[in-house]
């Protein structure tokens, strides 16, 4: 697990916490508008996102360019539960495009200033 080389790193409080569920919120927001710089400087420089069948992504630089490749346009983040513990983020939403929704769950891990040190996606899909 790539977050494990941040094991034992001092935990954010939640003062802290409070400014990373902001960010979280955020990070949702910039990509819908397509505004990557923004999404990009709510990570911290050695952030890992993950997602499945994917290869990990790392570092502020290629968490931007990656999403630069996705399309963002024409769709929404729909947030139905935000849930934040000490330096842990877990949001529980949908991505609406087109009249479809896919379901998805990521999990954040905030660096000691509140920014996304780690994020990782899971989508709901009825298993084969």
């Amino acid at each position: 697990m790539a977050a494990d080389r941040w094991q034992g790193a001092r935990q954010p409080g939640s003062a802290v916490t409070a400014v990373g569920v902001e960010h979280v919120r955020l990070s949702y927001e910039y990509l819908d508008r397509s505004d990557l710089d923004g999404y990009a400087s709510l990570f911290d420089a050695d952030a890992v996102l993950q997602r499945p069948g994917e290869r990990e992504v790392r570092g502020r630089e290629e968490i931007e360019a990656y999403q630069a490749r996705r399309e963002h346009r024409g769709g929404a983040h729909v947030l139905d539960e935000v849930i934040a513990a000490e330096g842990r983020v877990a949001v529980v939403g949908k991505i609406v495009r087109a009249g479809t929704e896919v379901g998805f769950a990521d999990i954040f891990a905030l660096s000691e200033h509140g920014l996304l040190r780690s994020q990782r996606t899971y989508f709901f899909a009825t298993p084969a």
